[in-house]
């Protein structure tokens, strides 16, 4: 059943491909043009664009854990994507992305773990200086997930992102958007990818917002200069979905969720602040998160996280920062190996720290967890990425009678897009 799902989601994008072109050629009677974009060819007839997209993320694993029997090497497809974007007219603008994940445990209820799942998935209201968007986004999400997976600076996300339950859901968001700044709200419902439990029950319901200012934002051949401030704010309620759970596994890596609050949250809300400093080849990115919530028995929690990143280019080139979406996109070498060049080197250092140990609840698993990392980058052409990872991760749990962990995580990610 997942092969013939798979191959239904490809022949569809294959077929609206061709829809695409077809559908243009009848209505302006001309020939569609081909065009390099973005590492693919793109298709336009009048004003309409049409480009299949995609990546690929394979990455190579070492764990090494002190207490618990979790020492493995493994490989396995972090990512697949394919699909499309383009545009109807000029403001009317779509894009889809197909998530297929080859190695996944059709046994297990994790909706992430679906062989066929969708990423972005909009339709997309584009005016001079505002936006509507409808359909699977995270136009609301904090910094780091604003930015997409190929670009972040680590090969996983932090432990705020991921233990915070941030990420992309189904609904409507508005934006309004300047040359070094950005606004945007959005009224969301569950994910597109969550089994559905009953049309009869109402599915988890959240609104969110964020602000991003670049009070320096200067690039010329010769500086790049970036100061960037955000702030984010979500309030969400569970419905008759599953409680909210807060968990986190080593950073950079896979395993088990050690650290785990233990609490079934029915409502939270989360604050969060966002900075960056970029000067020329030398870059920090830091966030903090404070979230506080409330169980269905009307139990209190709070919890915060935090992480802090540098970053050095050896070859010269800064982070790309987009001003009005405020997020960084890819780094192109100044010099690729396709020019003669050696592309894009740059080292990395990370300090992550979640407190998911609020002393209201008795559970054993609850605790802090901190983390060091130090990473290695090599861009030889566009579009093509290396990245190398070490993290070490205390995990120390808080309840009566608990074991403290150590995990040593060294992960290698190679990918590419198009």
């Amino acid at each position: 059943m997942k092969n013939v799902l798979s191959k239904a989601a490809l022949a569809a994008l294959a077929a609206t491909g061709g829809l695409a072109v077809s559908a243009g050629v009848a209505q302006a009677q001309s020939t569609p043009t081909i065009q390099p974009m973005s590492g693919a060819p793109e298709i336009r007839d009048g004003q309409q664009r049409f480009k299949v997209r995609g990546r690929f993320q394979f990455d190579v694993y070492s764990s090494d854990w002190d207490v618990l029997d979790e020492d493995a090497q493994r490989s396995y497809v972090r990512r697949a994507f394919i699909g499309a974007q383009g545009r109807l007219t000029d403001h009317w603008r779509y894009k889809i992305d197909f998530v297929l994940n080859p190695g996944a445990n059709g046994a297990t209820s994790n909706a992430n773990e679906d062989e066929v799942a969708v990423d972005d998935a909009y339709l997309e209201y584009a005016g001079d200086f505002y936006s509507i968007v409808i359909g699977e986004n995270n136009v609301t999400s904090p910094l780091e997930d604003r930015t997409s997976s190929l670009d972040i600076p680590f090969i996983e996300r932090s432990t705020y992102i991921n233990a915070f339950g941030y990420g992309r859901a189904a609904g409507v968001a508005g934006l309004i958007t300047g040359a070094n700044w950005m606004a945007a709200v959005g009224v969301y419902g569950d994910s597109l990818n969550n089994r559905e439990n009953g049309f009869n029950n109402d599915e988890t319901a959240s609104i969110s917002g964020r602000f991003t200012w670049a009070p320096i934002f200067e690039s010329s051949p010769d500086s790049y200069r970036l100061i960037h401030l955000g702030v984010s704010a979500r309030q969400r309620y569970m419905g008759d979905d599953s409680a909210f759970a807060y968990q986190a596994r080593p950073l950079n890596g896979r395993g088990t969720r050690y650290i785990d609050a233990g609490i079934a949250g029915e409502s939270d809300t989360s604050l969060g602040a966002e900075l960056a400093l970029q000067w020329n080849a030398f870059g920090i990115s830091a966030e903090y998160g404070q979230l506080d919530g409330e169980t269905a028995a009307g139990v209190g929690y709070d919890l915060t996280s935090y992480y802090v990143d540098a970053s050095w280019s050896l070859t010269g080139e800064p982070r790309s920062y987009r001003g009005n979406q405020g997020s960084f996109g890819p780094t192109v070498p100044l010099r690729s190996m396709a020019d003669g060049g050696w592309g894009h080197w740059a080292v990395k250092a990370r300090y992550d720290y979640a407190d998911l140990s609020d002393p209201a609840f008795a559970n054993a698993t609850r605790g802090e967890q901190s983390a060091v990392a130090l990473g290695l980058d090599w861009v030889p052409v566009d579009h093509v990425r290396f990245m190398l990872n070490y993290a070490q991760t205390d995990l120390d749990r808080t309840g009566a009678g608990t074991t403290d962990e150590e995990a040593t995580v060294i992960t290698l990610r190679s990918q590419f897009d198009f």
